[in-house]
Protein backbone atom coordinates (compact mmCIF):
# COMPACT_ATOMS: atom_id res chain seq x y z
CA UNK A 1 0.00 0.00 0.00
CA UNK A 2 0.85 3.12 -0.51
CA UNK A 3 0.05 6.91 0.36
CA UNK A 4 -0.66 9.83 -1.45
CA UNK A 5 1.28 12.08 1.67
CA UNK A 6 0.64 11.80 5.25
CA UNK A 7 -2.83 12.66 5.42
CA UNK A 8 -4.03 9.90 3.41
CA UNK A 9 -1.76 7.77 6.02
CA UNK A 10 -3.78 9.44 8.92
CA UNK A 11 -7.26 8.97 7.53
CA UNK A 12 -6.70 5.19 6.45
CA UNK A 13 -5.04 4.51 10.52
CA UNK A 14 -8.41 6.24 11.98
CA UNK A 15 -10.24 4.16 9.82
CA UNK A 16 -8.43 1.34 11.69
CA UNK A 17 -8.46 2.90 15.37
CA UNK A 18 -12.51 3.11 15.46
CA UNK A 19 -12.22 0.84 19.01
CA UNK A 20 -10.55 4.14 20.76
CA UNK A 21 -13.20 6.10 19.85
CA UNK A 22 -14.43 6.21 23.30
CA UNK A 23 -12.97 6.88 26.81
CA UNK A 24 -9.73 8.77 27.82
CA UNK A 25 -7.76 8.76 24.78
CA UNK A 26 -4.80 11.10 23.99
CA UNK A 27 -3.32 11.23 20.29
CA UNK A 28 0.66 11.85 20.04
CA UNK A 29 2.50 12.68 17.24
CA UNK A 30 6.01 11.50 17.17
CA UNK A 31 8.00 14.04 15.76
CA UNK A 32 8.42 15.59 12.94
CA UNK A 33 6.37 13.90 10.27
CA UNK A 34 4.40 11.36 12.60
CA UNK A 35 2.73 14.46 13.94
CA UNK A 36 1.23 15.16 10.97
CA UNK A 37 -0.46 11.46 10.25
CA UNK A 38 -1.84 11.65 14.43
CA UNK A 39 -3.34 15.45 13.14
CA UNK A 40 -5.72 12.99 10.87
CA UNK A 41 -6.27 10.29 13.25
CA UNK A 42 -7.39 12.58 16.53
CA UNK A 43 -9.43 14.95 14.34
CA UNK A 44 -11.34 11.99 13.25
CA UNK A 45 -11.95 9.89 16.93
CA UNK A 46 -12.28 13.20 18.29
CA UNK A 47 -9.26 13.12 20.51
CA UNK A 48 -7.20 15.57 21.97
CA UNK A 49 -3.42 15.74 19.97
CA UNK A 50 -0.22 16.17 20.96
CA UNK A 51 3.09 15.59 20.41
CA UNK A 52 6.05 13.64 21.54
CA UNK A 53 9.50 14.68 20.24
CA UNK A 54 12.28 11.99 19.34
CA UNK A 55 15.51 11.79 17.56
CA UNK A 56 17.32 8.98 16.26
CA UNK A 57 21.50 8.93 17.75
CA UNK A 58 24.44 8.64 15.35
CA UNK A 59 27.39 8.17 15.96
CA UNK A 60 29.23 11.05 15.78
CA UNK A 61 31.35 11.77 12.27
CA UNK A 62 29.56 8.69 10.84
CA UNK A 63 26.37 7.38 9.38
CA UNK A 64 25.95 4.80 12.17
CA UNK A 65 22.81 4.69 14.06
CA UNK A 66 22.89 4.27 17.48
CA UNK A 67 19.08 4.24 18.48
CA UNK A 68 17.08 7.04 19.74
CA UNK A 69 16.14 9.51 22.34
CA UNK A 70 13.03 11.17 23.18
CA UNK A 71 12.08 13.53 25.46
CA UNK A 72 10.20 11.88 28.75
CA UNK A 73 13.33 10.12 29.38
CA UNK A 74 12.89 7.68 26.52
CA UNK A 75 16.45 5.96 25.10
CA UNK A 76 16.94 3.04 23.17
CA UNK A 77 19.64 1.82 21.92
CA UNK A 78 21.09 -0.77 19.33
CA UNK A 79 23.06 -3.24 21.32
CA UNK A 80 25.01 -4.29 17.69
CA UNK A 81 25.60 -0.40 17.01
CA UNK A 82 26.63 0.30 19.82
CA UNK A 83 29.39 -2.54 19.44
CA UNK A 84 30.17 -1.14 16.54
CA UNK A 85 30.77 2.01 17.70
CA UNK A 86 33.49 1.11 20.12
CA UNK A 87 32.57 4.26 22.16
CA UNK A 88 34.32 4.96 25.49
CA UNK A 89 31.16 4.39 28.06
CA UNK A 90 32.00 7.69 29.30
CA UNK A 91 31.52 9.63 25.88
CA UNK A 92 28.64 7.53 25.00
CA UNK A 93 26.65 9.02 28.33
CA UNK A 94 27.72 12.19 27.78
CA UNK A 95 26.83 11.97 24.27
CA UNK A 96 23.38 10.91 25.05
CA UNK A 97 22.60 12.63 27.63
CA UNK A 98 23.44 16.08 26.24
CA UNK A 99 20.95 14.73 23.08
CA UNK A 100 18.21 14.08 25.98
CA UNK A 101 18.89 17.86 27.09
CA UNK A 102 18.05 18.81 23.54
CA UNK A 103 15.20 17.40 23.03
CA UNK A 104 13.59 17.98 25.89
CA UNK A 105 14.29 21.79 25.36
CA UNK A 106 12.86 21.69 22.11
CA UNK A 107 9.42 19.87 23.34
CA UNK A 108 9.22 23.04 25.97
CA UNK A 109 9.58 25.56 22.83
CA UNK A 110 7.17 23.50 20.33
CA UNK A 111 4.55 23.06 23.06
CA UNK A 112 4.70 26.53 24.97
CA UNK A 113 6.19 25.62 28.37
CA UNK A 114 2.51 23.01 28.22
CA UNK A 115 2.45 19.60 29.55
CA UNK A 116 0.78 16.92 27.93
CA UNK A 117 -2.01 15.25 30.34
CA UNK A 118 -1.47 11.69 29.37
CA UNK A 119 -1.17 10.13 32.76
CA UNK A 120 -3.89 7.35 33.25
CA UNK A 121 -4.27 7.76 29.69
CA UNK A 122 -4.65 5.17 26.57
CA UNK A 123 -2.29 7.00 24.52
CA UNK A 124 -2.03 6.53 20.61
CA UNK A 125 1.41 6.64 19.22
CA UNK A 126 1.06 7.84 16.30
CA UNK A 127 4.12 8.16 13.25
CA UNK A 128 4.05 7.93 9.50
CA UNK A 129 6.25 4.78 9.58
CA UNK A 130 8.94 2.24 11.45
CA UNK A 131 12.38 1.46 9.65
CA UNK A 132 14.32 0.11 12.74
CA UNK A 133 11.57 1.14 15.58
CA UNK A 134 14.27 2.76 17.87
CA UNK A 135 12.02 6.00 18.19
CA UNK A 136 9.30 4.15 18.52
CA UNK A 137 10.80 1.76 21.25
CA UNK A 138 12.32 4.67 23.21
CA UNK A 139 8.84 6.82 23.29
CA UNK A 140 7.27 3.71 24.62
CA UNK A 141 9.70 3.68 27.44
CA UNK A 142 9.09 7.05 28.55
CA UNK A 143 5.32 6.88 28.53
CA UNK A 144 5.91 3.90 30.43
CA UNK A 145 7.90 6.20 33.12
CA UNK A 146 4.46 8.51 32.39
CA UNK A 147 2.44 6.16 33.97
CA UNK A 148 -0.35 5.90 30.76
CA UNK A 149 -2.75 3.49 31.11
CA UNK A 150 -2.43 1.70 28.00
CA UNK A 151 0.59 2.16 25.20
CA UNK A 152 -1.09 1.62 21.29
CA UNK A 153 1.52 2.24 18.45
CA UNK A 154 -0.08 3.20 14.63
CA UNK A 155 1.89 3.54 12.10
CA UNK A 156 1.46 3.86 8.16
CA UNK A 157 4.37 1.65 7.12
CA UNK A 158 6.88 -0.72 9.16
CA UNK A 159 9.62 -3.41 8.19
CA UNK A 160 9.23 -6.73 10.14
CA UNK A 161 12.42 -6.22 11.80
CA UNK A 162 10.93 -2.52 14.03
CA UNK A 163 7.65 -4.64 13.95
CA UNK A 164 9.69 -7.31 16.37
CA UNK A 165 11.01 -4.90 18.08
CA UNK A 166 8.46 -2.37 19.18
CA UNK A 167 5.51 -5.80 19.47
CA UNK A 168 6.48 -6.30 22.69
CA UNK A 169 7.09 -3.25 24.34
CA UNK A 170 3.55 -1.77 23.09
CA UNK A 171 -0.45 -3.33 24.61
CA UNK A 172 -1.27 -2.81 20.99
CA UNK A 173 0.38 -1.98 17.31
CA UNK A 174 -1.58 -1.34 14.20
CA UNK A 175 0.19 -1.14 11.60
CA UNK A 176 -1.59 -0.72 8.04
CA UNK A 177 1.43 -1.94 5.32
CA UNK A 178 4.51 -4.08 5.85
CA UNK A 179 7.28 -3.42 3.47
CA UNK A 180 10.20 -5.76 3.87
CA UNK A 181 12.94 -4.21 1.73
CA UNK A 182 11.98 -0.86 3.08
CA UNK A 183 14.79 1.62 3.69
CA UNK A 184 13.17 5.09 4.35
CA UNK A 185 9.78 5.63 5.32
CA UNK A 186 9.60 8.57 2.59
CA UNK A 187 9.63 5.43 -0.04
CA UNK A 188 5.95 4.34 0.48
CA UNK A 189 4.72 8.24 0.42
CA UNK A 190 4.09 10.07 -3.06
CA UNK A 191 4.66 13.07 -1.02
CA UNK A 192 6.55 13.65 1.76
CA UNK A 193 7.65 16.84 2.75
CA UNK A 194 10.07 17.89 5.69
CA UNK A 195 8.39 19.51 8.69
CA UNK A 196 10.31 22.37 10.27
CA UNK A 197 9.47 23.95 13.63
CA UNK A 198 6.72 26.44 12.59
CA UNK A 199 5.12 23.69 10.63
CA UNK A 200 5.34 21.28 14.04
CA UNK A 201 3.61 24.36 16.03
CA UNK A 202 0.71 25.24 13.78
CA UNK A 203 -0.38 21.82 13.56
CA UNK A 204 -0.49 21.58 17.16
CA UNK A 205 -2.04 24.85 17.55
CA UNK A 206 -4.81 23.88 14.93
CA UNK A 207 -5.59 20.70 17.15
CA UNK A 208 -5.61 22.95 20.32
CA UNK A 209 -8.17 25.64 18.73
CA UNK A 210 -10.36 22.72 17.20
CA UNK A 211 -10.36 21.72 21.15
CA UNK A 212 -11.82 17.85 20.83
CA UNK A 213 -13.51 16.96 24.64
CA UNK A 214 -11.88 15.12 27.00
CA UNK A 215 -13.96 11.96 28.14
CA UNK A 216 -14.10 10.30 31.96
CA UNK A 217 -15.38 6.68 30.70
CA UNK A 218 -12.34 3.59 30.36
CA UNK A 219 -10.81 2.72 27.08
CA UNK A 220 -11.62 -0.10 25.95
CA UNK A 221 -8.87 -2.85 25.98
CA UNK A 222 -8.13 -3.53 22.50
CA UNK A 223 -5.35 -6.35 22.89
CA UNK A 224 -2.82 -7.54 19.76
CA UNK A 225 -2.87 -5.52 16.52
CA UNK A 226 -2.77 -5.76 12.76
CA UNK A 227 0.00 -7.48 12.05
CA UNK A 228 0.57 -7.54 7.57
Amino acid sequence: MRFRDRAEAGQKLAGVLTPYRSGDVCVLGLTRGGLRVAYEVARALGKPLDLWVARRLHVPGSRLTLGAVTEGGGLYLDPQAARQAKLPGETLQRFVHDEVDDVERQARQLRGGLTPKIRGCTVLLVDDGMVTGATVAAALLALKQQGVRQRVVAVGVATPRALELVRGRADAVHALTLDPGLREVSEAYDAFPALNQDELRRWLTRAREAGPARTGSVAPDVAGGWWF
